[in-house]
């Protein structure tokens, strides 16, 4: 993979605002502080639904893989439902469920290992993340 620094890079610096905002609801009782975790999350999580869309459509066509299609295409609008109707932390719970079925559906498509050893660690230190804002949600009494 070309520029393969730079891909590392970007990935890994998105990791800042999660990490950040997590740890701060342990020295900041702010529900603001964790909407913006919230929101953040939400835009993360439905760019990657955008990328494994453009995977689905690359790869060789195959029946199987249109209710896939349709469902990467649909989810960014149930995740916005989700964020608007639930309650924090199960917003938080059901955004960490989508990165890891994000980066599932990605794990048997993408065909470039290297920016797949990427997303995995990725998706680890991002449900990490989402773990920790739980424990601040809980813990604080937010």
């Amino acid at each position: 993979m070309k520029n393969l620094n730079l891909v590392r890079t970007l990935c890994f610096g998105g990791l800042i605002p999660f990490y950040s905002l997590s740890i701060l609801t342990f020295f900041q009782k702010s529900i603001f502080i964790i909407d913006l975790f919230s929101i953040y999350s939400l835009v993360i999580l439905c760019f990657l639904c955008g990328s494994t869309w453009l995977q689905l459509v690359l790869y060789e066509e195959s029946e199987k893989i249109h209710l896939l299609k349709i469902f990467v295409v649909l989810f960014p609008i149930f995740l916005i439902l989700i964020e608007i109707l639930l309650k924090i932390n199960l917003k938080i719970f059901v955004f960490g469920l989508g990165y890891l079925g994000i980066y599932l559906i990605d794990q048997k498509f993408l065909k470039n290992l290297e920016y797949l050893s990427i997303r995995k660690a990725l998706t680890i230190l991002v449900l990490i993340s989402h773990i920790i804002i739980l424990i601040g949600i809980y813990t604080n009494g937010i």
